[in-house]
């Protein structure tokens, strides 16, 4: 089996009308089904849904030790772009810049994340960009908090897909070198996915499901070959040779023979649990029965490919796992002065004598110590209003410093401890570069591209650019 992490982990997808979770746990080459449960919200409510969640959690004694949030494709928006850079910093800059410009929304109200689809020796990089308005992640964030849970990852049903194929790797060999064009059915909902062996190339998100009754093979067969052709147009892999139809499979199951004339390719129809030998527990065959769970198998198998977790999450995030690793660092701290003091405690007494000598001494200086304390205060403050005074002149200075040649500044106000710059570059990548270098020096902090916009000016073509700096504890020291 091609796994990836040995671990147990929870895949939990949570829409308006319900949530599915499901538990994988890996260890080396062998996969297990832990839990696998669908249940119905009664109502597009996040207090709800908590309610469902808890319930089971709580009915199949289930304690996710790691939980991945999947978002379905049908709530987000995809776009593929080819970004001036290599690096994944700048790449992830361009894209939120990008991803302003694809939905109408403004840049607090959205979520989004990439996924590097490939490079070029000429420096660029060809992504996809996944969207949506923030409300699609917050609300289910919502719901696992009120449950206890703090996902690690926030990533897309699509790209579970491919981690799902990816599993059995003597079926991804059979495959060949061409992308295959991989179908989750479900009753509701349905994505189509193209991909290769490790890469989303494309991805679609339909409305529909096999709910439809009769109509659903039909309309289902158009939107496949609407999908092609739509990815021929775009793209310049090879054309997909080979169709694998997987998840919710009754609606489909007799039309093998249809669906192969009516899109001109081999048709493979997979059992999405069918790589696990142990199968599934008996307390989870209903719901193992009753929907589609491979994007969830995939996310739970791993990797995470994308990231949708907005930024003030990944921040609060970031502060509790380094929370966590003061309280076990300082726990270790402790355990080794404890055997520190167990060690040496025949020599405490001797110690004592040293301490109440040393005490006295104190004493007789602390006076003069005292006098030194206030006139070094009467000095901290004199070089403070000091520092504050010239600081402006030192940013600037900074500013100009590391500046490229590429890059004119035209506008430079300081004030609040931030700096404000206007300019302009003779290329995005250029506005890009610029940020990073300003990230790297120790004057600024949390550096952000407020606006980027190209004109043209007696045939030559500029970009005009606001950057936000605020300043860092270090600046002017």
């Amino acid at each position: 089996m091609g796994l990836f992490t040995d671990k147990t982990k929870t895949a939990i997808e949570i829409r308006e009308s319900g949530i599915k979770l499901l538990q994988i746990s890996v260890n080396g080459p062998d996969a297990a089904i832990e839990a696998c449960v669908s249940e119905p919200v009664p109502s597009n409510d996040a207090k709800a849904a908590s309610e469902v969640l808890r319930k089971i959690l709580k009915a199949y004694s289930i304690k996710p030790k790691e939980t991945v949030l999947v978002i379905p494709r049908q709530s987000v928006t995809t776009k593929t772009l080819s970004l001036p850079s290599h690096d994944q910093s700048e790449i992830e800059e361009m894209a939120g810049f990008q991803a302003i410009k694809q939905i109408p929304y403004p840049k607090e109200e959205i979520a989004y994340g990439v996924s590097r689809i490939e490079t070029t020796a000429e420096g660029y990089s060809k992504v996809m960009l996944v969207i949506c308005h923030k409300d699609m992640v917050e609300r289910p964030l919502e719901v696992l908090r009120s449950c206890g849970l703090v996902p690690s990852h926030v990533t897309l049903s699509s790209f579970g897909i491919l981690n799902w194929l990816k599993i059995d790797a003597e079926f991804m060999v059979s495959l060949g070198a061409a992308p295959a064009i991989v179908v989750e059915c479900d009753k509701t909902a349905t994505d189509i996915v193209i991909a290769d062996k490790e890469r989303v190339i494309y991805t679609r998100g339909l409305t529909f499901g096999s709910d439809e009754g009769g109509d659903y093979i039909e309309r289902l067969k158009e939107e496949i070959s609407r999908t092609l052709a739509a990815f021929e147009k775009e793209s310049l892999a090879l054309k997909p040779v080979t169709a694998v139809f997987t998840g919710y499979m009754p609606a489909i199951s007799a039309h093998k023979e249809y669906l192969e004339k009516a899109l001109g390719m081999k048709v493979e129809f997979k059992d999405q649990f069918g790589i696990f030998p142990s199968g599934i527990p008996e307390m989870f065959r209903s719901s193992a029965a009753s929907g589609s769970f491979s994007s969830l198998i995939g996310n739970a198998a791993g990797p995470d490919r994308v990231d949708l977790l907005p930024k003030k999450f990944r921040a609060a995030q970031s502060v509790k796992v380094k929370r966590n690793e003061a309280v076990v660092s300082i726990s270790l701290a402790a355990a080794v002065l404890v055997l520190i003091s167990f060690t040496v405690a025949n020599k405490l007494h001797q110690k004592e004598e040293l301490l109440r000598m040393l005490e006295s001494k104190l004493k007789d200086v602390a006076p003069s110590a005292q006098e030194i304390g206030r006139k070094k205060e009467v000095a901290d403050i004199i070089a403070a209003e000091s520092s504050q005074r010239s600081k402006p002149l030192l940013v600037l200075n900074e500013l100009y410093r590391i500046a490229p040649s590429s890059i004119n500044l035209a506008l430079y106000k300081y004030e609040d401890e931030k700096v404000d710059i206007k300019g302009t570059a003779s290329a995005l990548s250029e506005v890009f570069r610029f940020v990073k270098l300003l990230d790297d020096s120790k004057y600024f902090e949390n550096v952000e591209v407020k606006y980027a916009a190209k004109r043209k000016a007696q045939d030559a073509e500029f970009v005009d650019f606001e950057i936000s700096c605020p300043l860092s504890g270090k600046a002017g020291k």
